[in-house]
Formats: C-alpha cells, structure tokens, sequence
C-alpha cells in the first residue's frame, strides 16, 4: 500500500516499513550540498545554521537528516574521499604509468587548496566507520601508486604512506592555516614533496 508522499515496504521480519517520502529525500541530498560547499569553503568552523541557509531550509531540516554536527561531517568527509577514491581507482589502472604518483601529489594538494574541511578533518582523524572505510581505499590505492612508482627506481625505497601524509599534511596544514589561497604556493608544496621523497 503507498500514497502520493510514500510508500510501505515489508521487510526481513516481516514488519510493514515506511520508505523515504521523496521530497525528504530531496532535502536530504538538498542539505548534504550544501554542507560540502559550505564546509570546503570555512573548514570545522562552519555552523549549521550557515548550511541551512545555503541548503534554503530550517534547522530543523538539517537535524532530521543529520542528527549532530559530526554527523553532516562524516557524510561530507565521505562524500570527499569516495569522490577521491574514485579517481584513485581511474588512475591507478593495471596500465597506469610509473610516474602517476607525482601527478596524484600535485593533484591532492590542489584538490586541499580548494577544500579546507577535506583537509581539517584529515589532520584530525576518522569520525566514524564509513569515514574510516572510506579512506581505508584511498590509502591502499596511493600506496599502490607510491609503490609502483619505487619498483621503477623513481622514488626511494623507504619511503611510506606515513611519510607522504606527515609530509603533504604537514605543509599543506599551514598554508590552509595562513589563508593562502594563490595556487603558486601549493604547486611549490607539491614541488617540494616530490623532490623529498625522489631516489
């Protein structure tokens, strides 16, 4: 049985549930792109209230999708590193080159320069499972990339993931701390960890 707002489904246990009416589900959607503008735009201090003002909704709105602040986070660090890993997986193919990886370098420290929260909640650490999972991939895919590029002889061999994260995290932390937004600077830091870390 459904009407024009829902629709019922039964499920495992044989309990009628109530599936998502559409328009909630469009204000769900409305209020997580919201939340990824807002959020690369002003980092962890970004508020609520400023995405449900760019979502065009109500508070209210924001809490019956996202029950904390934490939780609009987690979707938006989600949504940032699945969109990553994504690409990820496109360029580290079975017939990827051996130098992808400085390209990922410049291209992630790019990717931080345009997103302040991406890299906030990065220095910070997971905020739940999916997060966790999430970067999970993207770090077993850049791991790929850097040892593919080690077994060509272009980078060192005792260089580790850890090393890239302390390293491009590290600089790219204080960049996003003193607001510069010039690409100029980021491309150095790109420069600078590719010619660390080279054999």
């Amino acid at each position: 049985m459904s009407d024009r707002h829902g629709s019922d489904a039964t499920g495992a246990d044989g309990v009628q549930q109530r599936r998502p009416r559409a328009d909630a589900a469009r204000n769900r959607q409305r209020v997580s792109d919201a939340a990824v503008a807002v959020f690369a735009e002003r980092g962890l201090s970004a508020t609520v209230a400023q995405v449900a003002e760019r979502a065009d909704v109500g508070n209210a709105t924001v809490f019956r999708n996202f029950a904390t602040k934490e939780d609009l986070l987690s979707e938006v660090a989600t949504r940032w590193l699945a969109e990553w890993g994504q690409v990820l997986d496109q360029r580290v193919s079975a017939d990827a080159g051996d130098d992808t990886l400085a390209d990922l370098i410049a291209e992630v420290v790019e990717r931080f320069r345009q997103n302040k929260l991406a890299l906030d909640l990065l220095r910070a650490g997971d905020l739940d499972d999916r997060m966790s999972s999430a970067r999970a991939h993207v770090e077993a895919r850049f791991t790929e990339a850097l040892q593919r590029a080690q077994r060509a002889g272009l980078v060192r061999a005792d260089v580790t993931y850890a090393d890239l994260t302390l390293l491009i995290l590290g600089m790219a932390g204080r960049l996003s701390d003193e607001a510069a937004l010039d690409p100029a600077p980021w491309r150095r830091l790109a420069d600078l960890t590719w010619a660390a870390i080279r054999a």
